[in-house]
């Protein structure tokens, strides 16, 4: 089994309501160039569902064991720039340019497709984790006084909830993908963003 090592960039692309790529957007890479964000950890849980038993004849006669559980992704991010800060966590503004984000009954975060880059810690292959669609939520902004410490920044916390999505040629909707190697990243790519080329 692949040991995932380090985590080296995150990609994301923004998806409309219908959670395929919404117009105009852009791919963003966040992977440590300075003041466009780094990536710390991340982990997904609720991946497995809880089995559950059904009876019969006095016997545990079979086991209920299809599908996932509540699938969450926890990501830690250094420095994500204010403007994507915003528009991932669904902030309206007052005005197109220049105006401030507000935090209200309408506050909806958008939908977006996530590709989380590792690698194999003993082949040192690369691994994709993918989540084919999926809002993120920032609980809290928070800040410190200045002491006479170095100062340290700490990743923020983004938790992602992923929703299931019908991709193209598989008959499911699902929910996650994991990719080990080149060829298979060119697959999850394509399943996230509809890439078709080699490489990219």
């Amino acid at each position: 089994m692949a040991v995932p090592y380090g985590f080296s960039k995150a990609t994301i692309l923004r998806l409309g309501d219908d959670l395929k790529p919404a117009t105009s957007a852009e791919k963003v890479e966040i992977k440590g160039v300075p003041r466009e964000g780094a990536t710390s950890s991340f982990e997904i849980t609720g991946l497995t569902k809880t089995p559950v038993k059904v009876f019969g004849s006095n016997i545990a006669y079979f086991l209920a064991r299809k599908g996932y559980g509540d699938v969450a992704a926890n990501l830690g991010l250094l420095d994500v720039p204010y403007e994507l800060d915003h528009e991932m966590a669904g902030h309206k503004r007052t005005k197109e340019e220049g105006g401030i984000h507000l935090v209200g009954n309408d506050t909806e975060p958008p939908y977006y497709a996530i590709l989380l880059e590792s690698e194999d810690a003993s082949t040192g292959e690369i691994l994709g984790t993918g989540i084919f669609a999926a809002t993120f939520g920032r609980d809290a902004y928070k800040a410190a006084t200045i002491t006479d410490e170095d100062f340290t920044p700490e990743p923020d916390e983004y938790v992602c909830t992923p929703v299931a999505k019908k991709l193209d040629g598989i008959d499911k909707p699902q929910i996650v993908g994991f990719a080990q190697g080149d060829t298979e990243m060119t697959e999850l790519k394509s399943l996230l963003f509809g890439e078709t080329t080699p490489g990219e």
